[in-house]
């Protein structure tokens, strides 16, 4: 029986004032009443279809109690193609309405029967639904197995955008299991399938930004966390969610902080307290946003900064007594970090050590590695050095175990991503061709393969042994080296130390006699020359603390924004009556204004060397020129100091730097003990730069030293 054209005009009239009630959504017990009047099922559930088919769920005020009447008149019918549709219909409807019970088990126990299903498009939301179900009941394994029997499928469906749209679905959630259950590497590699796939074409932006998220975080799980940052900012540039941002903003701030990346960790905290937040995210945003700003201050030294955002921090909670319920373990943290910094060192350690035992009940390595640290910076405080190094030698164990298995993991992802399906159908095709061998190739390969045995034990025994002998030839080379060091060092010593020395022990004698005399020319002459060697003691003795001061690492560079220009004129001036002495000019070329980042000391000390070796090397009476200038390149500030001496032969330069080199060489350099250029060259690579020789023997010499910009 049909309904009549009569009943349905006058069912268009009670329908049309439906959707005034329950502030304009349609109320379906009305819908129901009069479904009911209905006789045929057949016929009510087309009234209920024509029902639903213009709106949506929201547009209901029970959208649950609708679809069930539709599934249950389904399976009146026994039409199970149609209860499958209405079945999902359910389950779409009841997750909207949080009735997530109902959805679990409604899609765990269809796809029970998801071989009876006829359409391809639902037997894949069948087991897509089945693994959501699976993945918010922390069933990782199980929504893993029905993501994937779905992705099968997904190549059969049309069109190409719509199957590609699934498919991304489905390496969406597939991924976020994964990660959940710990397989990382096979997370990121079907993540990274997904945004390929839908990269390209005209997707929302919040399906890119899930999957962006989630392979953000998979690749912090692994400790690529520059990777992590990559990802997770890709986010923050087209989501429209502040509080989506806050959260991604908290999470890369974070990953920063494992990269010891600071202040990059601060600016981002502070923004996520610049956010026009809603009340209902303003709490656990921010007790996140001031969590992280305590613990960058406090590895960035700076007790004010740590002691403002602290105390914002508590007043946060004072204000939300619920923020500390809930997240009391962060604030606990902060309060740890803030008694170290601030020397409450008993209240630190009994708070550090509650969180420490804590983190080892949970069994969390990254929070163990973390307080380590902080513990043993306490015990370093107390003066309780031995307390210290057993928190010191956990750490370093902690380090090593997380940074083997991120390294095995990033590994064996990078070998995964570069593997193609060719190479694995190549291992398959060589598996059958081995199965498919005869017994005697068998025997034959069992006999090859001990002689390989064999051969390879050999091999090894033989690559150990000579191992150990490279290694015993190192060290030989290294103790030689050393050895030729320190005889060099004793010979500057003996050598030139000793001579200035009796070289002054021996002028008081000679003045005296040339005083008797009444030769004053003489004996000023002679004072001349005392003072001279004086002086170059002065810098020898200098020079062999400094260098001494580097080879034992005590050197500690404070690099700060310097005017070169005056420094310049600072070691014409100290080299100016030795250079006038000779008829030399020094040329200052460095233009006003020019600023370099360098230790204020060590640049002191390296032209102080560079211009006394170009005086001290530039022949007398020829009016030479000894030339200071400055260029930039890149990243590089160059100063070069240029003389009109011998030069430097190339077998000469070979040894340059070298303390051990022999004496005799040919060129200019072979007088003097050589340390003021090799103490030169160790304090530029202190700063991160180098120094360059351009000479020829009888051209003369160019000396620059490149130090890094800004």
């Amino acid at each position: 029986m049909t309904v009549s054209i009569a009943r349905l005009f006058c069912f268009s009239f009670i329908f049309a004032g439906l959707s005034s009630l329950a502030y304009g959504q349609i109320n379906v017990d009305s819908v129901l009443a009069i479904a009911e009047t209905i006789e045929e099922d057949g016929d009510r559930r087309d009234f209920l279809d024509d029902v639903v088919a213009p709106n949506n769920f929201r547009d209901f005020d029970d959208p649950v109690m609708l679809v069930k009447e539709q599934l249950a008149l389904a399976k009146k019918l026994n039409s199970f193609q149609d209860e499958v549709i209405y079945a999902l219909d359910l389950i779409t409807s009841a997750n909207f309405v949080a009735q997530f019970a109902l959805a679990d088990s409604l899609s765990l126990h269809y796809v029970t029967r998801v071989e009876d299903v006829e359409s391809l498009r639902n037997k894949i939301y069948l087991y897509h639904e089945a693994a959501k179900s699976a993945f918010f009941n922390q069933i990782y394994d199980q929504g893993i197995h029905y993501d994937t029997l779905a992705l099968e499928l997904v190549s059969g469906l049309r069109p190409p955008a719509f199957r590609d749209s699934m498919a991304a679905e489905l390496y969406n959630f597939l991924g976020k299991s994964y990660n959940a259950s710990g397989q990382f590497v096979p997370a990121a590699l079907v993540l990274t399938k997904g945004i390929d796939l839908i990269r390209a074409r005209t997707t929302p932006p919040n399906v890119l930004n899930e999957m962006y998220t989630e392979l953000g975080i998979v690749y912090s799980q692994i400790g690529l966390y520059d990777q992590a940052v990559e990802y997770l900012d890709k986010t923050t540039a087209t989501s429209k969610s502040v509080i989506g941002i806050a959260g991604t903003q908290t999470n890369i701030g974070r990953n920063l902080l494992l990269t010891n990346n600071y202040p990059a960790a601060r600016d981002r905290y502070l923004k996520v307290l610049t956010y026009d937040l809603p009340p209902s995210a303003q709490g656990i945003s921010l007790t996140y946003a001031y969590n992280g700003l305590v613990e960058a201050f406090y590895r960035m030294k700076n007790q004010d900064s740590l002691n403002l955002y602290y105390q914002q921090y508590t007043s946060l909670l004072e204000e939300n007594p619920e923020l500390r319920e809930a997240n009391g373990f962060l604030y606990r943290q902060s309060t740890f970090l803030y008694q170290l910094t601030n020397n409450r060192l008993n209240e630190a350690q009994a708070t550090g050590e509650a969180l420490y035992q804590e983190a080892i009940e949970k069994n969390d390595p990254a929070e163990q590695l973390m307080y380590t640290e902080f513990l043993s910076d306490l015990y370093k405080k107390q003066g309780n050095y031995r307390a210290a190094e057993q928190y010191t030698r956990a750490l370093m164990t902690l380090k090593d175990s997380i940074q083997g298995a991120n390294r095995n993991n990033a590994l064996l992802l990078y070998y995964n991503q570069f593997e193609t399906k060719e190479k694995e159908n190549e291992i398959l095709r060589l598996d059958a061709e081995r199965q498919q061998a005869t017994a005697s190739r068998r025997l034959f390969q069992t006999a090859a393969g001990l002689l390989g045995l064999l051969l390879l034990m050999g091999l090894f025994f033989f690559l150990r042994l000579r191992k150990a002998r490279q290694k015993l030839a190192a060290q030989n080379d290294e103790l030689n080296e050393l050895n030729a060091t320190k005889d060099r060092f004793f010979g500057i010593i003996a050598h030139d130390l000793r001579n200035p020395i009796v070289a002054l022990s021996t002028a008081g004698n000679q003045v005296n006699r040339l005083f008797d005399r009444g030769k004053t020319d003489a004996v000023k002459r002679v004072v001349g020359n005392i003072s001279g060697t004086a002086d170059r003691l002065n810098g020898l003795l200098d020079n062999l603390l400094q260098w001494a001061l580097s080879q034992s690492g005590a050197i500690t560079l404070k690099k700060e924004r310097l005017s070169l220009t005056k420094i310049m004129e600072n070691n014409l001036a100290l080299y100016a009556p030795a250079a006038r002495e000779k008829d030399i000019d020094l040329r200052n070329e460095v233009p006003e204004g020019t600023y370099v980042n360098a230790d204020h000391n060590a640049l002191q000390t390296i032209l102080r060397n560079l211009l006394g070796n170009a005086v001290k090397f530039t022949p007398a009476g020829q009016q030479s020129v000894v030339t200071l200038s400055h260029r930039q390149e890149g990243k590089m500030d160059i100063i070069t100091v240029s003389d009109q001496g011998k030069g430097v032969s190339e077998e000469d330069q070979q040894q340059l730097f070298s303390l051990h080199r022999g004496r005799s060489g040919s060129g200019r350099r072979k007088s003097g003990t050589g340390l003021g250029l090799i103490l030169c060259r160790d304090l530029a690579e202190l700063h991160g730069g180098r120094i360059e020789l351009d000479s020829k023997a009888g051209e003369g010499a160019r000396v620059s030293v490149l130090l890094p910009r800004g």
